[in-house]
């Protein structure tokens, strides 16, 4: 038996007006004893609870590191690509 853990850590879209269709969760999970963080897309279900979609991705604390110095490696480009 494997044990699964989530633990909401923020929520990113739910207090923009308006608020995003799908707003984006951020959570840390473990499972199989490993330890991720999970950052996916919720919507409101019909009986306005906030359900996960299949539209995430889920990361080590390895991928995690690489994926920030990415973004800052290539903050000005990203950046300027949004300004043009």
């Amino acid at each position: 038996m494997t044990e699964e853990t989530n633990n909401i850590i923020a929520q990113i879209g739910i207090d923009t007006d308006p608020p995003a269709k799908e707003p984006i969760f951020i959570s840390t999970s473990s499972y199989m004893n490993k330890k991720y963080l999970d950052i996916r897309k919720y919507y409101k279900d019909s009986t306005g609870e906030f359900k996960p979609t299949k539209k995430g991705i889920t990361m080590s604390l390895q991928q995690i590191k690489d994926f920030m110095k990415s973004i800052d490696d290539n903050m000005d480009t990203i950046e300027n690509w949004f300004k043009q």
